[in-house]
């Protein structure tokens, strides 16, 4: 069917997912969970340079090789292009989203505690002196 370059496009949409995905359970992500939002995003931000992409490449602009895509077109674009305006976006979501759930979680770490009307952590500073 096809040689091995022909999968290098669709290898490396792959090895994104592959790098993404595990951020869904490790962080307890829940992009997934909330699949209208998802594809909303998806389509807004894949969208503009899709279609700049289909115009672009009807112009003449740029094009694609033909030995290092898939055969399968959609509006002339090689199929793993159109996936790249899906799997990019998802990919952005999924790490933004376990970028937020790790700095929520390093920001309560530091938050100050207020116990008795003072702040606990502000007294174990040796630098430091509280007045009581």
């Amino acid at each position: 069917m096809s040689s091995l370059p022909h999968w290098s496009y669709v290898a490396m949409l792959a090895f994104c997912l592959a790098g993404t995905l595990p951020l869904v359970p490790a962080f307890r992500v829940k992009v997934l969970q909330q699949p209208r939002r998802l594809v909303l995003t998806i389509l807004l931000a894949g969208s503009p340079f899709l279609l700049w992409d289909v115009r672009a490449t009807d112009l003449g602009h740029w094009s694609f090789d033909p030995a290092q895509t898939l055969p399968w077109r959609v509006a002339g674009l090689p199929l793993e292009e159109v996936a790249f305006f899906v799997v990019i976006p998802l990919v952005s979501v999924l790490t933004y989203e376990s970028v937020r759930v790790v700095r929520r979680a390093r920001d309560a770490r530091r938050a100050p505690r207020d116990v008795g009307g003072h702040d606990q952590r502000r007294d174990r500073r040796p630098d430091r002196e509280v007045a009581r």
